[in-house]
């Protein structure tokens, strides 16, 4: 937790949070109340509505809230500093007390056998002669129980109804039986399915991967292998015989994964092969009483396995041997709040705590990754070939200025008799001919397909064609996202919501119309198109319900839907043997992002989901539609040629002076004042170049300027970006820089070092 808190330049109470999570400890909550002469002092010191109205909250309950109720009172402003504010100004104090932690060990009565089974038997013939029937079925059930699972105790819960209720407290009233109060496990994954079958032989690359990795974790020094393997090269078999092998030397291995919706499937194949008693699985969607009996069970060192998204690398394991990092270059590993830490820098720490072997696995390496494993800090191990030398996936370009040019034909294609779908002609024009005829054909050929739009929702905004004017978030400087479902128009970043009208507010126009794509209107142009396709989306919109990841999954993988749609959830180390093509609607939503990992992603992505196809036995085909077919990370990915763009992507950063070559640090200021957050940024800009000049440290600093969204939740943002060469003088400057300002200052300040986004 002090490692985070240092790197990261934040609280060791939030790194804190991290290890011992909220659903474990007693936590302490904090409550307002107004002080004396609170009126007064808001009248004279306060310009600011939101305190004000915060303040009049107060006053309506009473004259006391907890921040829990002001902060979903005012969702989405930025409460914390309009509170702080508020109790600087002595407007409001602060009260803390102690709340017992939210979850506990489930405790349940059981019945067990008291006397000697002879005994219970000829008890229970006793009291079937008496015509107690209930008493002796159940002392039956309990001399079972003892006989066939060695002293095992039989649930109180069997006798559901009242007699058998009765009957329980009549045989612990004679002494043949006694209540006993046990814990029982809330198991989150009771039915995970099971996993593929263990291979009959490995390729000779997976052998020789997996006995470096076990003779390093054998030699009990940190190590760091970056295993760079094409999309369906093996990489989750060497995982599980190295993982494997450290079990059986009686240790631990925590394994991290991208995406909760990929716990599903890789907790089916890991506990297949290693059992359910091994393994235990940490995320968010998990229930808070099935986080506390799972975190315990690691804690014991009952399981010694954990598998889950980016926190469960603070998993108390036991005797850690070794870590893994799947899909080691996604954005989702670093953390967007405070603390803002990588989950890769946290397990390289652990890592040297413990003595263990770090291994970061993909098919399409971050950049800096690749450039620690070609200078030497990392060892590199490469797959360059998929299993049993299946091919890669045939990748086509369909350029969509062409397809848009054309005038769009009537007439209906030639089909042969095995190419008979029924495809309506008059489909919207979002898929372009060749994945028309592509999806068609694999409907009819009973296989599988993945459609891929980075963008959920209906369309990107709705606009009046009569005067131009289109939904605007009023929190935030970004367009409403058209949702057809309910006619809703929902803001992405803060959750702002308002029903759709049919007319213009500013002219009284009927002609507000849907631009852009989502996630949604290609569902219901696939239904247009494919009328007998059975299709399924998944989004941030349909999987919000507890278990909807590995439900839609499942429905998936048995083939009981065509079609998937998604944005990134289905691009990332998904396995479906079925699937033979994959679309990318449209490549264009991910490379106009003002950030400079835009290139970089875009190519990620498109890699990725372009892996999903041919994993099994028949080649796979991938269809790129793009207004853009010259990008780089366009034909880079369409090519498969990962060290091509990595060589042409590492000079481009190289000549302007980016990752991986220098360090970078954004720091963020907001505030609900346009000038009060200029301000502050420069006041801190004064402090840190005082900062750099005392520990003589040489960096370059851009800006401050606004944010690329400059308005969020009612905050208006200015930022500026600090390059270095050395992480640890940026680190410590910075520091230095943040101690400097009074506690005002640091209102609405955000510090981000080695930034995945500039958002």
């Amino acid at each position: 937790a002090q490692h985070v808190a240092n790197y990261t330049v934040s609280s060791l109470r939030d790194s804190l949070k991290l290890i011992a999570p909220e659903v474990l400890s007693s936590q302490i909550e904090s409550s307002f109340s107004l002080c004396e002469l609170w009126d007064t002092l808001l009248e004279n010191t306060t310009r600011s509505e939101i305190q004000r109205k915060m303040a009049e909250y107060l006053m309506t309950q009473g004259g006391a809230s907890t921040l829990k109720e002001i902060t979903s009172k005012f969702k989405p402003v930025s409460v914390t500093s309009a509170i702080s504010e508020l109790r600087r100004k002595g407007i409001v104090r602060e009260t803390r007390v102690i709340v017992r932690p939210k979850a506990r060990d489930k405790k349940i009565r059981m019945l067990c056998l008291n006397v000697e089974i002879e005994v219970a038997k000829t008890e229970a013939a006793d009291l079937h002669r008496k015509r107690a029937s209930r008493q002796s079925e159940l002392l039956e059930t309990l001399v079972t129980a003892r006989i066939s699972a060695s002293n095992a105790f039989a649930l109180a819960g069997v006798a559901v109804s009242a007699e058998q209720q009765s009957a329980a407290k009549a045989l612990a009233a004679k002494g043949l039986a006694v209540y006993v109060e046990t814990t029982q496990r809330r198991n989150p994954y009771l039915d995970s399915g099971s996993g593929s079958k263990r291979p009959d032989q490995l390729s000779d690359l997976q052998t020789s991967a997996i006995t470096k990795l076990n003779a390093a974790a054998d030699a009990h020094v940190p190590h760091v292998f970056l295993l760079h393997g094409v999309t369906g090269s093996g990489k989750t078999e060497i995982y599980l015989h190295t993982v494997e092998h450290v079990l059986k030397n009686g240790h631990g291995a925590i394994v991290v994964l991208p995406e909760i919706a990929l716990t599903a499937q890789v907790l089916a194949l890991f506990k297949t092969r290693l059992g359910d008693e091994n393994v235990a699985v940490l995320h968010s969607s998990l229930s808070l009483g099935e986080r506390h009996d799972e975190w315990q069970r690691i804690k014991s060192g009952q399981a010694r396995v954990v598998i889950g998204p980016r926190s469960a690398i603070f998993a108390p394991i036991t005797n850690l041997r070794l870590i893994i990092m799947d899909e080691e270059h996604d954005g989702s590993y670093k953390q967007d709040s405070n603390p803002r830490y990588h989950a890769r820098d946290a397990a390289e720490f652990r890592a040297k705590q413990s003595k263990a072997v770090i291994v970061l696995g993909s098919a399409t390496p971050s950049i800096e990754s690749r450039f620690k494993a070609e200078n030497g800090t990392y060892t590199l191990l490469s797959l360059p070939e998929r299993i049993d030398n299946r091919p890669l996936p045939t990748v086509s370009i369909v350029d969509l200025r062409q397809q848009f040019a054309k005038p769009i034909s009537r007439k209906r294609p030639s089909q042969s008799p095995d190419h008979a779908s029924t495809v309506k002609e008059d489909a919207p024009g979002i898929f372009g001919q060749q994945l028309k005829s592509a999806l068609a054909l694999r409907l009819d050929r009973g296989e599988q397909s993945i459609l891929f739009l980075n963008r959920r929702g209906f369309a990107s905004f709705l606009l009046c064609r009569d005067c131009g004017f289109s939904y605007q978030c009023p929190n935030c400087d970004v367009s409403l996202t058209y949702h057809s479902t309910g006619k809703l128009l929902q803001c992405h970043h803060c959750d702002h919501r308002q029903p759709a009208g049919d007319i213009c507010p500013k002219c009284g126009g009927l002609r507000l119309r849907p631009f852009g794509l989502g996630t949604e209107k290609v569902e219901q142009s696939v239904t247009e198109l494919l009328p007998h396709a059975r299709v399924l989306r998944m989004d941030r919109d349909t999987m919000t319900k507890k278990g909807s990841h590995e439900r839609a999954l499942g429905l998936f993988r048995r083939g009981e839907a065509d079609i998937l749609i998604g944005t990134q959830i289905v691009a990332k180390g998904l396995d479906f043997p079925q699937v033979t093509l994959v679309g990318v609607v449209t490549a264009d939503s991910m490379l106009n992002i003002p950030d400079f990992r835009t290139a970089e992603r875009s190519f990620q992505l498109l890699t990725q989901v372009a892996g999903r196809a041919g994993r099994g036995k028949k080649i796979g085909e991938v269809i790129i539609q793009t207004f853009t077919p010259e990008h780089p990370s366009v034909l880079l990915a369409s090519q498969h040629n990962y060290a091509r763009f990595y060589e042409t992507e590492l000079e481009v950063r190289r000549e302007v002076a980016y990752p991986p070559f220098v360090h970078l640090a954004n720091i963020v200021f907001s505030d609900d004042e346009d000038k009060q957050a200029y301000e502050r940024i420069h006041k801190f800009m004064q402090v840190l170049k005082t900062s750099l000049a005392t520990l003589n440290v040489v960096a370059e600093i851009l800006g401050p300027t606004t944010c690329p969204i400059p308005r969020l939740r009612n905050r208006y943002r200015w930022h500026v970006l600090v390059k270095c060469r050395d992480r640890s003088e940026l680190v410590d400057t910075l520091a230095q820089t943040v101690s400097n300002l009074d506690v005002a200052a640091r209102n609405g300040m955000s510090l981000d070092i080695d930034p995945m986004s500039m958002l």
